[in-house]
Formats: structure tokens, sequence, C-alpha cells
């Protein structure tokens, strides 16, 4: 019988898989191994430095050199704003030649004429004479650039004031002269709001409507008076009258009287609100009510009545 197999291990299939990556180098060694001898459990180096394929190095790919690129390093702070050389009020003070001599004056034995008296002395001369020259040039030029900035923004002011008043004289286009609705010269020139020559007339008509509004709410508030000064024959003033209402009221079968649904609560005391329709029918003696259909006529005539002194009277019966 044939003895089987030995368990292949983790570390010989990596080594075998490591056998088919792809790499960059253009010499390459060959070794000659057994098939099986991948399958070995028996570790050795080269399965020790096997990179598996889930590794990203599995696949050798050339990595760019890193940039040499030179990077500035950062510049903290800021520029100062620059200073007006030539003030307003000054005005050319700067270049005129007295101020330059002043401010470049030499030294005493240079203007007497005297000769350097060393070879240090010369240099210095020479040293002076170069920074005279350079802050005369120099102030000059700044003066020179200092008005051809001025006179370009002049210019250019003028330019937008030429075209802005250009724009605001020029006559109408012929697209809106075409376009524009018929309109008097007369009309057109007049700007004057006319008055109404009905405006008396409607200030009186608004002056009577207020008056009549006025005149509604007092009778409203003398309505209310009146209902007032009669509901007061009903009020409560002393204790005893309190005592003797609270007892009528809060009784066990207080509800059940005169009300519907058996008169649990006071919601059951009266049925629903009176409709439109339930008024109507009612004024015209043909509600489904039984005691509405059979109301006599007296009693209508008799609220009717009671209406129109109330709106005779002025006040409330």
């Amino acid at each position: 019988m044939a003895s089987p197999l030995s368990r292949p291990s983790i570390c010989g299939l990596q080594t075998a898989l490591s056998s088919c990556r792809i790499s960059t180098t253009t010499t390459s060694k060959t070794t000659t191994t057994s098939p099986w001898r991948a399958f070995s459990t028996t570790p050795f180096a080269a399965q020790a430095l096997a990179v598996p394929p889930e590794s990203p190095r599995f696949i050798t790919v050339p990595e760019p050199p890193q940039s040499a690129e030179p990077r500035p390093p950062p510049i903290k702070g800021h520029l100062p704003v620059p200073r007006d050389q030539f003030p307003r009020r000054e005005g050319n003070r700067k270049v005129k030649p007295g101020y330059i001599a002043a401010v470049t004056s030499v030294s005493k034995s240079e203007l007497a004429g005297q000769p350097p008296k060393s070879e240090e002395e010369a240099r210095h001369r020479v040293f002076a004479a170069a920074r005279r020259a350079a802050f005369t040039s120099g102030i000059n030029g700044l003066y020179v650039r200092k008005s051809q900035r001025e006179q370009r923004l002049h210019a250019r002011s003028e330019r937008r004031r030429t075209a802005n008043q250009a724009a605001a004289t020029a006559p109408e286009r012929l697209d809106d002269v075409l376009t524009r609705p018929t309109v008097r010269a007369a009309t057109a020139l007049q700007t004057t709001v006319a008055p109404d020559p009905n405006r008396f007339a409607k200030a009186e008509a608004a002056r009577a409507q207020h008056q009549q509004q006025t005149d509604l709410k007092a009778e409203a508030r003398r309505d209310a008076l009146a209902q007032l000064y009669v509901a007061a024959q009903r009020f409560i003033i002393d204790e005893a009258e309190l005592e003797a209402r609270v007892d009528a009221i809060f009784t066990a079968d207080y509800h059940r009287v005169g009300g519907i649904n058996r008169g649990q609560s006071i919601w059951d005391q009266d049925a629903a609100p009176v409709s439109v329709a339930d008024m109507q029918a009612e004024r015209t003696g043909s509600s489904t009510r039984a005691i509405d259909a059979n109301k006599p006529i007296v009693v209508k005539t008799t609220k009717r009545q009671k209406a129109v002194a109330e709106e005779l009277t002025g006040g409330k019966l």
C-alpha cells in the first residue's frame, strides 16, 4: 500500500505562487526545482522570503523618483504699505535742485576743493558721489512715474465722463421711437396731479358712512347695557340665594328633567344647536319636530311683536 501524500503547508503554496511573480529585471537566474518540493512540509530559507499574492509587493512596480523640485519656504508676515513720497500739499518740492542739494550735501573738504588725504577717503568720496547720483536719478524717476500715473488716471476719468455725458445727452434711438406708444406731447410734459373735482362729495359720503358706523356701535352698546339691566334682576346678591341656587342645581336628577339621552350630564340638557334650515322650517310650519309643527300662531306673533317693541323702544323686554 502506497504511503499517503503529506499535507501541503501554506508556506509551500506561497512558494509555488511566488514562482509566478512578474519581475521588471532583465536578467533572471533559472533554478531547477522539483514539482513536489514546493509542497514539502520542510521549511527552508526561500519560504521565509516568499511574498504572498495578497501583498502589494507581489507584483513589482517601479516607483517614480521623488520630486526634487525646490519649494520656497513660506513667507510670514506682510509687506508694509508704501508711503507717498510726494504728498499733494508739497507738490514737486523734492525734485527741485535746492532740495536735492540740501539732502545730498558734500563734505567741507570736498566743497573746498581739497584732495583726499588717503585712499580710504577717496573711496568714500566715490561711494558718496555714487549715492548722490543714485538718489537724484531715483527721486526723479519716482516723480516721473507718479506724474505718468496721474495722467493715466486723469485721462481715464475724462474718457468716462465724456462717455457718460454723451450717453446722457444722446438723442433717443430709432427703435425706442418706433416702439413707443402714441402719447401726446402735452400729456407727456404734464406731471402735476390734478385735484379730483368730486373730492368734496366723496368726503361728505365718507363722513356720513363713518357717522352711521359710529351710531351702530353706540346702539349696540346701549342694547348691551339694557340687557345687563334686565339680567340684573336674576343676579345673586347674597349667600342665601347662592345656597338655594346650588341646592337646586346640584341634585342627582337635575339634568334628567326636560333633557334628552337620559340626561346624564349638562351636555344632554339641550339638543344640537338650531340650524338655519330648522329656523326656516319653524317659520313656514314644516318642521319635523312635533313641538315646532304644532306651535300655535299666537306664540310666533308674540315673539315678533316683542322683537318690534325692542327695536322701537331701544331696550330689551
